[in-house]
């Protein structure tokens, strides 16, 4: 487990911790958070899981049809309340 502790205005913080959310062989376990004024200070307790490039994302039709897709390097970004968006990368082992 590593320790994370980020600093600076609130503007740049901000964004920086959602894109480093969003990464894929990064688990948050705990997020301390301390602001003032326009300065912000996060502390937080991290896993690093490099072997984990590979995740299955599975969608339900209608009729009830799962279609399942091993995707690299998954980003999963809420861009607003029940609108997600995927991005990956797909591959085939036999095309060449």
């Amino acid at each position: 487990m590593l320790k994370l502790r980020v600093e600076g205005k609130a503007h740049q913080v901000g964004p920086f911790m959602t894109d480093l959310n969003h990464h894929s062989k990064i688990n948050f376990h705990q997020k301390e958070t301390q602001s003032d004024e326009d300065h912000v200070c996060i502390t937080c307790d991290i896993d690093l899981q490099p072997s984990r490039r590979v995740k299955i994302v599975e969608f339900l039709r209608e009729g009830k049809a799962i279609i399942t897709m091993p995707l690299l390097d998954l980003v999963v970004a809420e861009i607003e309340e029940g609108k997600t968006i995927l991005a990956g990368k797909s591959f085939d082992i036999f095309s060449g």
